[in-house]
């Protein structure tokens, strides 16, 4: 049975090339969450720097010391924290793009590397060549909390739609995207996503942004969103930095379901979408 209701934070950092001073602010605003009633917090895609490949070699030496004061502000404030992502070192070669999931004790749930990486020159810019710097996660995972089963995805990822499948025959009602979409493809994709993935998983998914910078080379588009099982956006947080609690009625989820059975529905004589990877 899920919980009724959940509330929500949406850490929309505005990410500098300091990143202990990123990694200070993520904690304070997990805090200012916190105190504001939240469950669960939620931080942006590499939170600790800016989407720059020479900042993100710099930031995985910073890596352990996020894990370890986010771990510790998850058990102070007693909440889960989806700690946007990290790049997570690998011995003789390049970094995850990882997503750690705390919950209210401090004890990592779940991880996700990212999938996909975005290799791409979008119209209006910019070039990136995310392979470069980043290793290919293999696994998709899932965590338990007391108002249903979710998980997290990193940004590109939610462009690939069998991956949206694969967890919505899994069970998921909720889930988290932190992502850094640029000005370019955030005004022209980003909103339009994530209310599709909700729709396609018939739950409540968390889009989580950096907010608008324009003092970097690659400019996040901010506006972290929440969307509800019928696609509708409950909260944008437009561009600037800033913490927003969002209430979460998880009844809806069953009301969707219920009225529109999709998985009922679906043609499983005619068609599968099958995981290969670890879990």
């Amino acid at each position: 049975m899920l919980g009724n209701t959940l509330k929500v934070g949406i850490c929309q950092i505005s990410t500098t090339y300091q990143i202990e001073q990123n990694i200070a602010k993520a904690v304070d605003m997990v805090k200012d969450a916190a105190s504001s009633g939240a469950d669960i917090v939620a931080l942006p895609e590499m939170f600790l720097t800016p989407y720059e490949p020479d900042h993100i070699r710099k930031a995985k030496d910073f890596t352990g010391k996020a894990i370890e004061e986010l771990a510790n502000a998850a058990l102070e404030h007693g909440i889960f924290i989806v700690a946007g992502s990290l790049p997570y070192p690998q011995e003789g070669g390049k970094p995850f793009n990882r997503s750690f999931v705390f919950d209210a004790k401090g004890r990592v749930v779940c991880f996700h590397d990212k999938l996909h990486l975005f290799d791409c020159e979008p119209p209006g810019g910019p070039v990136v060549r995310e392979s470069d710097i980043i290793r290919k996660g293999n696994h998709l995972d899932t965590f338990e909390t007391p108002w249903g089963l979710s998980s997290v995805i990193v940004c590109y990822d939610i462009r690939f739609t069998p991956l949206l499948q694969l967890l919505a025959d899994r069970g998921v009602v909720l889930l988290f995207v932190p992502a850094a979409f640029s000005l370019s493809t955030g005004k022209a994709h980003w909103e339009m996503l994530v209310r599709l993935r909700a729709v396609e998983i018939q739950g409540f998914v968390v889009g989580v942004q950096p907010a608008y910078n324009p003092d970097l080379k690659y400019i996040p588009w901010g506006h972290s969103i929440v969307s509800n099982p019928w696609g509708e956006v409950l909260m944008d947080a437009g561009k600037e930095e800033v913490v927003k609690v969002v209430d979460i009625d998880m009844e809806e989820v069953e009301k969707i379901r219920m009225s529109f059975p999709l998985l009922e529905h679906r043609r499983s004589d005619l068609y599968s979408t099958t995981w290969l990877g670890n879990r």
